[in-house]
This record gives C-alpha cells, structure tokens and sequence, in this order.
C-alpha cells in the first residue's frame, strides 16, 4: 500500500499525462498504481516502454521535461510515478544521450546528477545556469549529509574526521553564498552552524584533555551532540 501523498501524485501526474495520446498506457499506470492494481498496472507501464523503443530522442526528451516538474514540485512525485524500470529503461538513458549533446539547457544535468547521484552532472548544471538553486541545493543536502552522519552518534564517537569535516564546511559556506534565495541562505546557515558548533566544541574537547564528552559539555554549557544542547545543559 503506497502514501497518499503518493497516490495525489499519481493521480496528478495521470491527469495530465493523459492529455498525450502517446502517453496513454504511462497514465493508466499511474491510474491503475493509485488504485492498488500494481501487477495490472505494470503490464499497462511495460507496454508503454515497448511503445517508446520507437521514440525519436527528441521525444524521449519531450517527456522527461514532462515529467521532473512534477518530481521537484509534488511531495512524492519521484515514488509511485516514477518506478524502477521507467527509470531504468527510459529516463536515464534519454538523460545520458541528451547530455552528451546539450550546451544552453541545464536542467537534464541537474536531473541526471539529482536522481543519479552525480556531483559532476550537477556542477555542470551551475556551470550552465548559476542561478540554478536546485541543483546547488541537492550537493548542499548531500555534503550536509556527510557532516551529519560523522557527528550523529555524539557523544558516544566521532564517526568522521573532524579537519575533513571543517574543510567540507568551508566548501559548503561557499555554496550557501551563492544561492539567490535569501531564505534557503538562512535555512542552510542555520544548519550548518548548528552542526559546526558540535564539531567545534568536539574538538575543544578533544584539546582539553578531559576523558569525558558529555561530562565536559555539560561542565562548559557545551552542544556536543544533536539531543544535548544548550538548554539542556544549563542551570540556574
């Protein structure tokens, strides 16, 4: 059974997919997997990637500026309309042959390096378009990520390494500053700080000789992890 956030996006995109004689079958997908006929609704989705080995790029192309719309502006939209072998079998190589031959347009290496894990797809994507905030957002949710996971087990261990998570942080302050929304620079500054405040103190930790972190962050009204902080250190 899939969320309803999932099964409103599914019926959106089917709304308007249906709009397109040739995308018929990827509609009644769409139809059918909101309605929970999930092996019904595979037959219809291989039937239309069948129709599609007959496709010219340009129409490969035509319906994946179709469909990341809907993936970057409907909660869930990249889930139930946008399975394993739509993927697999049309939309990463359509992004992979439109890529080699795109100069001007952006957003196919930003959809490639979002979906496919590629920072190189997605630099080349500011490259083309600076003002591109998704695609600097996506490296920043990653890079974030990398900071996160080295600190999320404090004050038990550090998991990273504290100089390599510093030098990412400064890599990441520099693609904050180049965000034209002022409200993503806040909400990306504030998570950050928050998680080199962590690291900081770790390291004034680490420097003090103390043998215990919360111990000492509670001594020195110190954040040294994500459910000990401030407030929960002080005392009047």
């Amino acid at each position: 059974m899939i969320a309803k956030d999932q099964n409103i996006a599914l019926l959106t995109v089917a709304k308007a997919a249906s709009e397109n004689s040739e995308w018929k079958d990827y509609a009644d997908y769409c139809i059918d997997r909101e309605n929970g006929l999930r092996k019904q609704a595979f037959k219809k989705l291989a039937e239309f990637l069948k129709s599609t080995k007959n496709w010219t790029l340009d129409q490969k192309i035509d319906f994946a500026k179709f469909l990341f719309p809907f993936f970057e502006n409907i909660q869930d939209a990249d889930y139930g309309p946008f399975p394993q072998p739509l993927s697999d079998k049309l939309i990463k190589p359509t992004l992979e042959e439109w890529c080699e031959i795109e100069i001007i347009d952006n957003r196919p290496f930003r959809w490639f390096g979002k979906y496919y894990k590629s920072e190189e797809h997605l630099f080349r994507a500011i490259e083309l378009n600076p003002e591109d905030d998704l695609a600097r957002e996506t490296i920043l949710s990653w890079w974030t990520y990398n900071i996160y996971y080295s600190i999320h087990h404090l004050p038990e261990g550090y998991i990273g390494n504290p100089s390599e998570d510093l030098k990412l942080a400064e890599k990441i302050e520099e693609q904050i500053s180049k965000l034209t929304d002022n409200n993503r620079k806040e909400y990306w500054t504030k998570e950050l700080n928050e998680d080199l405040e962590i690291i900081e103190n770790y390291v004034e930790w680490k420097n003090s000789g103390h043998t215990d972190l919360a111990k000492w962050g509670k001594e020195n009204n110190k954040t040294v992890g994500y459910n000990l902080t401030r407030s929960y250190y002080y005392k009047k």
